[in-house]
């Protein structure tokens, strides 16, 4: 659930004084559990905060001041309307201890009370208060007494003191008794009040003797041909359905209704009961979620085994491709020097920008304070300057960086690889210049393919996860490569970029794909899992790198599922995943304490959330997007962005767009194919073929798109500069 509902989860937990259970469930009403101390939240569509803290104080002044258990003992004697003077006197109770327990709650009671009064939930407005019977008055007289006054004759106002008064549960009980006598009395005054008005209505001729014949007396319970059931009781389901003439409070359609002084008071045989109460209750469950609810756990750190999930750089440098592409020749051994040749000068140009904008940043740090020390040299000055002593100046310490990135190693990244491993080799040559930390991990399903022993048995892979019930199932058969790492020696670094650049030139052949061994090939997309694994990943990584920021980089070309899937103890396999016309669904991490509403967008932009809650993370994403227009309308809509016209055109000049609300700090669609790659243009190309003769305003504009374009052409660096300079 949102951070809203996690709050109020956490403002319950300290009203009680203990460490409650709270659960946001599919329930009608807000309720509280006294033996296993739980409190139940329904998840409620329409209610202001203020609404929620009066509940959520309500249900706690019932976790501290109501008693484990009372019977059906209390009940004996009385009709199943006792159980309404119960709610309202004891609600009284419970509500002026909580205020007076915490009288910060003054105002939250006020305002939602208020709110309750707005929205009619009492179902008063339009009605003489006056005429409801003592326990509805009373009921009004102490939810929302200041706002709505209500009077009392003298005996009444004997019993209300005796309300207000109650300090234990027993005083609550011998209350309500009394009260139930005199309201069951107050309602066969009001009976027989309205059974003299309506024979004095009759004996005036108001009524034909049609009618008058038809109901001689609509009170009288020995009429056969008065057929009533009360509408509020449930259990009576035995009258007949059988007849044309329906009759509604012992009329039939098309005759002239009696007007009765309050109709909803004088139905025959209507139990004694407090009609507000149950009008509240009803409100309260109209606005509650109607929809089944979903509710699956996230896995902990410790379900993940991480030493089978990652796939340690140090076994996949020279085995990403097979023997034969060195014995036919096909390998390339000088790749990553033509490569660091071409960008060198682009990145010593980048890495004096970051030092600049660095420096910039630490200036900006600078405090300034007087050392109560003379300054010899300003001394003279001191008639007509206040300032004659010695400043010294501070810097307060800037935060440390590190970088972990997360790549999309599935089949459709194959026109995107080339250039997506230029990308990753100029961000982690810069970070190695800059002695930025950084982790480059990507998320396969090849690696765990099947493996045979010579006998055709399969070879058992270790397990990389362990599904528990109630938590989100994770397919075992997936691995973390993890390509780059600030760990690395040069030589390592060097080979393992070397392998990565021939792995480019091959993939996008389909001649020369067979070099390349068949583990380290594409496969699917398990972004889903990839994200769950990542918080104890990046978790580790601060801890190792003593980093106070880190920034999380997420590279993918397209989507992994909507939905994930848990099993559970009722109910079997529950789908967890964008709300459906029956069902919406919920995450809740038991390590955080904390819950999350899937988002309609589905499951993967609340796993970012997560993702940030349990690191603390500046989480940023990369969109590869395939050419043309369409295609880019068509991620637009995907992701719920309205735009200008002129987006598509500044795409293609700034080779990003920034896109929000999918769950990241940043999100960028980025084009891909040829516009990953990281060649920049020559000054001679920007300037024309017939260059001999330029101007100075040409040559400075040449010059500053040059190095406009230095950045462009390379967004995954650009973007980690802008986040640690």
């Amino acid at each position: 659930m949102d951070n809203f509902q996690n709050s109020k989860s956490n403002l319950a937990k300290l009203l009680a004084t203990e460490n409650i259970t709270v659960e946001y469930r599919k329930a009608q009403t807000a309720a509280f559990n006294v033996a296993t101390r739980t409190l139940t939240l329904p998840v409620w569509n329409d209610l202001t905060p203020e609404m929620t803290d009066l509940l959520i104080g309500h249900e706690v002044g019932h976790a501290l001041d109501t008693p484990v258990e009372y019977g059906d003992k209390e009940l004996q004697g009385y009709g199943k309307g006792f159980k309404t003077f119960l709610n309202v006197v004891e609600d009284a109770r419970i509500e002026r201890r909580i205020k007076d327990r915490y009288p910060g709650l003054k105002r939250s009671f006020s305002k939602g009370y208020q709110e309750f009064i707005s929205r009619d939930f009492f179902e008063v407005n339009g009605k003489d208060v006056s005429k409801m019977l003592l326990i509805d008055r009373i009921n009004l007289h102490f939810k929302i007494g200041p706002f709505f006054p209500v009077k009392f004759n003298e005996a009444e106002t004997a019993l209300v003191k005796k309300v207000a008064g109650c300090d234990s549960f027993d005083d609550v009980i011998a209350v309500c008794k009394e009260l139930y006598d005199y309201c069951k009395q107050e309602l066969e005054d009001k009976r027989q009040e309205a059974m003299q008005e309506f024979q004095a209505r009759v004996e005036a001729g108001e009524f034909d003797d049609e009618f008058t014949d038809d109901i001689d007396d609509p009170f009288n319970d020995s009429n056969d041909d008065f057929d009533y059931q009360n509408p509020n009781d449930v259990d009576g389901a035995d009258s007949s359905d059988e007849g044309d003439d329906d009759y509604e409070d012992g009329f039939s359609h098309g005759r002239q209704e009696p007007q009765y002084r309050d109709p909803a008071e004088l139905k025959p045989y209507d139990e004694v009961k407090a009609a507000t109460d149950e009008n509240l209750e009803k409100a309260l469950k109209s606005m509650t979620e109607q929809k089944e609810l979903m509710v699956g756990s996230v896995p902990s750190a410790t379900q993940f085994k991480y030493d089978n999930l990652i796939v340690n750089y140090k076994k996949i440098i020279g085995k990403i491709l097979i023997n034969d592409v060195i014995v036919n020749k096909e390998y390339k051994f000088n790749l990553i020097s033509e490569f660091e040749g071409k960008n060198k000068n682009a990145i010593a140009y980048l890495v004096k920008e970051f030092e600049m904008k660095k420096k910039a940043a630490e200036l900006r740090r600078v405090t300034v304070s007087d050392t109560g020390v003379l300054d010899t040299n300003k001394l003279h000055t001191y008639k007509f300057n206040d300032d004659i002593f010695r400043k010294v100046g501070s810097v307060s310490a800037g935060k440390n960086h590190g970088v972990v990135m997360f790549l999309d190693w599935s089949g459709s990244m194959s026109d995107n690889m080339k250039g997506t491993i230029e990308q990753l080799i100029t961000m982690t040559t810069f970070c190695r210049k800059v002695n930025v930390p950084f982790e480059v991990y990507a998320f396969s399903t090849q690696y765990r393919i099947d493996e045979y022993d010579s006998f055709g048995m399969l070879i058992p892979k270790p397990a990389t996860v362990s599904n528990v019930t109630g938590v989100l199932e994770l397919d075992a058969h997936w691995n973390l490569l993890n390509l780059f790492s600030s760990r690395m020696k040069t030589s390592e670094y060097r080979r393992m970029a070397n392998d990565l650049l021939n792995y480019g030139e091959l993939i996008g052949n389909y001649f020369k794909h067979g070099y390349i061994e068949e583990r380290f090939r594409l496969g699917g997309t398990p972004l889903n899992q990839c994200i769950l694994a990542a918080s104890g990943i990046v978790n580790n990584f601060r801890k190792a790198y003593k980093a106070e920021i880190v920034d999380v980089m997420i590279m993918t070309d397209g989507e992994d599922g909507d939905s994930m899937w848990t099993s559970g103890e009722k109910y079997g396999t529950v789908r967890i995943g964008s709300s459906t016309y029956r069902s919406v669904s919920y995450l809740e991490d038991k390590e955080t304490c904390k819950k999350y509403r899937v988002s309609d967008s589905g499951v993967t932009p609340t796993l970012l959330q997560i993702l940030k809650d349990k690191t603390g993370c500046n989480l940023i994403g990369f969109y590869i997007l395939s050419k043309g227009r369409r295609h880019f309308d068509q991620a637009l809509t995907r992701f719920r962005t309205m735009t200008s016209n002129d987006a598509f055109a500044k795409f293609k000049l700034e080779k990003f767009y920034s896109i929000g609300n999918y769950g990241y700090d940043q999100y960028f669609l980025i084009p891909g194919g040829s516009d990953l790659s990281v060649d920049d243009e020559d000054l001679d190309d920007l300037l024309g073929e017939n260059n001999t003769n330029v101007s100075a305003r040409k040559l400075k504009g040449a010059f500053l798109k040059m190095n406009k374009n230095r950045l462009t052409n390379r967004i995954l660096l650009s973007k980690v500069i802008e986040e640690i300079a």
